[in-house]
């Protein structure tokens, strides 16, 4: 059967359990016989490896400008993951699924940026800005949780925490991330309660998506 690419895309705080649906979400097209691709943002290539490791501390970005230069190397990375990985498996007809995309960094990096900053200039249009190369998504799907579930769940992982993860930051996330549709005005957005059990969730996303990329109700 021929298929039309879809891009699907997860978004959530910290914690909010998007890769680990995402891998779900994945099993189950595979067993329906639908070509399927799972990636990430930050990606695997160059500039997204280097962005990994700066959200490990592991590489300094200049402290002075650092939501800018964030924002600039996210984007850069964006349309390098769409021309090197993306692109391709939809002109295959596959669904790919992305762990995060450009909503992350309109939330991340607003959220982080210095009050006089955000003061001055209209950060959100301009991080939006940066973007406006990038295709958009077929839809996003943003996994809601509560900090305090999404926190717990980060405390249970193995390693040290990226320079993002803390508290306070990810409270002002998730109030970001519930109004995602006035961050990504036009784009094709649903939310899903993550706070109940995985089961629930993998559930209520299958409800979602199965129409869109499977032809099923």
């Amino acid at each position: 059967m021929n298929h039309q690419g879809k891009l699907i895309v997860l978004e959530g705080i910290d914690g909010a359990g998007t890769t680990t649906q995402i891998e779900r979400y994945a099993e189950h097209l595979r067993l329906a016989n639908r070509t399927v691709h799972v990636t990430r943002q930050p990606s695997p290539g160059p500039i997204g490896t280097m962005l990994r490791q700066a959200l490990g501390g592991r590489v300094a970005v200049g402290s002075e400008h650092h939501s800018e230069i964030m924002a600039l190397l996210f984007a850069a990375d964006r349309l390098d993951h769409l021309a090197r990985e993306v692109d391709p498996w939809l002109r295959e007809g596959a669904v790919v699924l992305c762990d995060r995309y450009d909503l992350s960094s309109i939330a991340y990096q607003t959220a982080t940026a210095p009050a006089e900053l955000l003061a001055r200039v209209d950060f959100e249009g301009w991080v939006r800005s940066l973007n406006r190369f990038a295709r958009r998504p077929d839809l996003t799907v943003v996994v809601d949780v509560t900090p305090e579930l999404a926190e717990g769940r980060r405390a249970s992982r193995a390693g040290k925490p990226d320079i993002y993860e803390y508290s306070d930051l990810q409270s002002r996330l998730a109030a970001l991330y519930r109004e995602a549709e006035r961050l990504c005005p036009g784009d094709a957005i649903v939310h899903v309660d993550g706070d109940p059990s995985l089961d629930e969730v993998s559930a209520r996303i299958r409800g979602i998506l199965d129409p869109m990329v499977l032809g099923v109700r």
